[in-house]
């Protein structure tokens, strides 16, 4: 069945299931670089707002992935989310994602970089290609991550689906 034929609440669960489980397992370790624009993981390098848009459109999201990923995060933001909040302390960002409802899937952005935050049960992880040493993509804990502790500003807006 395609994506746009299953019901609101279908594809909210499936997109939570491929951005949580699928896209840390398929593009775990891809390198990150700047430039980077890789389609595929392993292949190539990708830049973190390369690694949202292009996940979003290999779900079936029909955006202008290469504009949004050059864009400032908050024109993505802007573009592909609801709920829309700023913060400018980490616990604060943490403190709202857990009063929301959990299996949700957001895009953050911070100071210079973005990525997808996800709620599950009581955790909470940030997905994206990590720039601290050349890392790439990874899944971590959003508590130990370094990217969002280095940053100052947070703003997140869950994702429409």
């Amino acid at each position: 069945m395609s994506i746009n034929k299953k019901t609101a609440e279908e594809k909210k669960s499936y997109l939570f299931k491929f951005i949580n489980y699928d896209v840390p397992n398929y593009w775990m370790g891809t390198p990150w670089s700047f430039n980077g624009t890789s389609r595929e993981p392993q292949k190539s390098t990708i830049a973190c707002g390369y690694f949202v848009t292009n996940t979003l459109t290999d779900f079936g999201f029909d955006i202008n992935r290469t504009y949004l990923a050059q864009q400032a995060s908050s024109v993505m933001i802007k573009k592909l989310c609801k709920n829309i909040k700023y913060f400018s302390s980490r616990e604060d960002l943490e403190k709202y994602i857990l009063s929301e409802n959990k299996n949700q899937v957001y895009i953050v952005g911070l100071d210079f970089h973005t990525g997808f935050i996800t709620r599950d049960n009581k955790d909470t992880y940030f997905i994206h290609s990590n720039y601290i040493k050349n890392k790439g993509v990874v899944k971590e804990l959003t508590q130990a991550s370094q990217a969002l502790n280095a940053s100052k500003t947070f703003m997140i807006g869950t994702l429409n689906y």
